[in-house]
């Protein structure tokens, strides 16, 4: 009879400890078998992340899930946010994830646009900020003077980056981080480059912009600024094919018409003495360097060399600029682009 006990107690024991393995590898053995990415937008409810898991397919077994769950006060601390499950991650850390809201930064890169539309866009697509709301924010007037910018120059706020946000992180919170990395960007040292030249933050900005969308090779970008500088000073028209583009709406023109620089449009510098209100693109932080480290020469005018390279020839005199422009316009002819 002893003998039977014994071996009895082994067995339970053996049985407990079977169960007790299985169940610790349920709850801290890798369960997530791929990485997964949870999206929970603002106000969510208990049912809505149990839903969202649900999609997942990380509701293996409903009723150890739930036990787990309850036991780790998951339901009383649920956190909106983006949540990155990675794979081999346990039942245990994806329950505490998302109950401390460990949520996964987001990389937002700003750059390379040119309407306002197309920047709230860009950033509605990556955060839960809605694309509408942010456009709404930054075209209103009370709104604008808070930031102190215009309708017209408000591009000029957002330097081109990457931040890191959160992607449930509110507009408020969103507006106010950028404003700080302007204001960051704009230190003493760029400041004083700008007043040396005779122009604002905002109209460096406003510049580049146009430098920007004027050169094809780097080393060209403070020798343009350069040119531009010189006919403000002198009171010239820029007359800046990129603002032509914008003013009509149509950047895929290949071939400025005097049709086209007659537009009344107020970007359009061949209509318009000096800057255009706003920005036409959104520069490079290095084209906004190269602004402020603008070569100093005597060049007035430059054109696309006629070889088609993305070089440009740089004049002093008129005549030698209607040269240059003669033969570029000579090859365009040939390869018959006439818009």
């Amino acid at each position: 009879m002893l003998k039977f006990f014994k071996w009895l107690f082994i067995l339970v024991f053996i049985l407990l400890a079977s169960s007790g393995y299985f169940l610790y590898r349920q709850v801290f053995g890798p369960y997530v078998k791929e990485d997964v990415e949870i999206k929970l937008p603002s106000d969510s409810s208990y049912e809505n992340l149990l839903s969202r898991l649900d999609e997942k397919a990380l509701i293996k077994n409903p009723l150890l899930f739930n036990l787990l769950a309850q036991k780790m006060r998951l339901a009383t601390n649920v956190h909106s946010g983006k949540y990155l499950l990675k794979k081999g991650s346990s039942l245990y850390h994806l329950i505490a994830t998302l109950r401390g809201g460990w949520q996964e930064p987001v990389k937002l890169t700003i750059n390379n646009v040119n309407f306002k539309e197309d920047l709230c866009t860009k950033i509605g697509a990556q955060l839960e900020i809605d694309s509408s709301s942010l456009y709404a924010y930054i075209t209103n007037d009370s709104c604008l003077n808070y930031l102190a910018y215009s309708q017209e120059d408000i591009l000029c706020m957002f330097i081109p980056n990457t931040y890191e946000f959160y992607w449930n992180t509110s507009l408020n919170a969103f507006i106010e981080k950028i404003k700080k990395e302007n204001e960051l960007f704009w230190n003493e040292e760029r400041t004083e480059k700008a007043k040396a030249i005779g122009l604002e933050p905002e109209e460096v900005y406003i510049l580049a912009s146009i430098v920007e969308k004027e050169y094809k090779f780097k080393e060209e970008r403070a020798k343009i600024a350069g040119v531009y500088l010189n006919r403000i000073e002198l009171g010239m028209k820029l007359q800046a094919d990129p603002t032509v583009k914008f003013a009509l709406g149509d950047l895929s023109l290949k071939r400025i018409l005097t049709v086209h620089t007659e537009y009344n449009h107020p970007y359009n510098t061949y209509y318009n003495l000096g800057l255009p209100p706003g920005p036409i693109c959104m520069p490079e932080t290095s084209t906004i360097d190269a602004v402020l480290n603008a070569e100093e020469h005597n060049y007035l005018y430059f054109c696309a060399k006629e070889d088609l390279s993305g070089y440009h020839s740089f004049n002093s005199s008129y005549d030698a600029h209607l040269k240059a422009a003669r033969l570029y316009q000579a090859a365009l002819n040939k390869l018959q682009i006439y818009e």
